[in-house]
């Protein structure tokens, strides 16, 4: 975990270049799967750089302070006539007083500096401390299972690639459908450095789908079906909420911690998210890893938001990305996701009726990187 003793002091030995050739390689495999990490990273270099700084900065004051003293000692053991010393006393006074206006101009500047530096420094740990509150919720597992057919598929590519046969770790987070034709909807940070992806559940044993569109910054991104055969995924009962949700309003999700759906209750506990992000609600719904893109339903069935993240350090608290900034997202970069409207809706029925009618819609999406 980023801030653990044991993963600072490793950040520090990296750092330094105190790692050993295997301690390297492991630490950069996992900077590459793990963007807080390099931001800890970052952070943990520009408070090196800073301390470097500060420390040749007090280095020139100190060499400043011996010139001034060494001065000012030859300056009243020099041996000449009176009229010669005063003459002399006044030219080095003259030129002391001169430096001693410089050197305190530069102390102040030093210290001006690095204390700048050095708040720069310590904001930017905080700033790491308070960021690595958030975690992302897409769910890392060493080996993904394959249903029979997938692995045939593997075998057969494994014969054609052969450098590709051998299966790497994967993540695991939720998707939700988009429309009837095969655009599904998830979170980015779940699909990044994919190599290839797969979703399924109970009705789709498993289907093989690429990333079409994502955007980073409102953490979504649209996945579309390549699998050979596939047609439709079925009339959906439920369409992307335009208008927002409002604080103390039911809201429900159904996601993949684990291999098969699980549901939450909660509601919208504010309409912004995390730091006070426009384009999130914070919730209060318990959500772990692999709940990561997906859908947030509010009592009518419709999907509201997709869950982004939580507070670990807040019990329940978590965020979900704003429907309706969603959907100007897919209206400007991927209007076919959007086609699909529903003339059906969930209002009126039972939670478990509601939840039996959207689990088809509802995917476990695979990444393999």
């Amino acid at each position: 975990m980023i801030g653990s003793r044991e993963t600072e002091e490793l950040i520090e030995r990296y750092c330094i270049g105190d790692l050993s050739a295997e301690e390297l390689r492991i630490f950069e495999q996992w900077l590459e799967n793990d963007s807080a990490l390099v931001e800890a990273v970052d952070q943990h270099r520009k408070v090196i750089a800073a301390f470097t700084v500060i420390e040749e900065r007090t280095s020139l004051k100190e060499k400043l302070n011996l010139i001034h003293d060494e001065m000012e000692t030859e300056a009243f053991s020099f041996k000449a006539p009176l009229k010669v010393v005063k003459k002399e006393a006044s030219g080095i006074k003259g030129f002391y007083q001169r430096h001693r206006v410089i050197s305190i101009a530069a102390a102040v500047t030093v210290f001006a500096v690095s204390g700048t530096l050095l708040t720069g420094a310590l904001t930017g740990l905080f700033s790491t401390k308070q960021q690595s509150a958030y975690q992302a919720l897409r769910l890392e597992v060493e080996k993904l299972k394959r249903n029979q057919r997938a692995i045939i598929n593997g075998i057969n590519e494994a014969k054609e690639n052969p450098e590709e046969a051998v299966e790497e770790r994967g993540f695991i987070g939720t998707g939700m459908a988009l429309n009837t034709d095969g655009f599904i909807l998830t979170s980015s940070h779940v699909v990044k450095g994919a190599r290839k992806i797969y979703i399924s559940n109970d009705k789709f044993d498993q289907l093989k789908v690429e990333v079409i569109h994502t955007d980073e910054l409102l953490d979504i991104a649209v996945l579309n079906v390549t699998e050979e055969g596939f047609k439709s995924f079925g009339d959906m009962p439920y369409n992307l909420k335009k208008g927002a949700a409002d604080p103390g309003e039911r809201v429900f999700t159904l996601g993949y911690p684990r291999q098969d759906v699980v549901y939450n209750e909660g509601s919208v506990s504010s309409v912004t998210g995390f730091e006070g992000d426009t384009t999130a609600y914070q919730i209060s719904i318990p959500v772990n890893p692999g709940n990561s893109g997906g859908p947030l339903f509010d009592n009518q069935g419709n999907l509201v938001g997709v869950i982004s993240g939580r507070n670990i350090g807040a019990e329940g608290a978590a965020f979900a990305v704003q429907s309706k900034y969603i959907l100007d997202d897919l209206l400007k970069n991927v209007k076919e996701s959007t086609s699909h409207v529903s003339h059906k809706n969930l209002k009126g029925l039972d939670r478990p009726t509601q939840i039996k009618k959207l689990k088809d819609f509802v995917f476990m999406v695979k990444v393999f990187n």
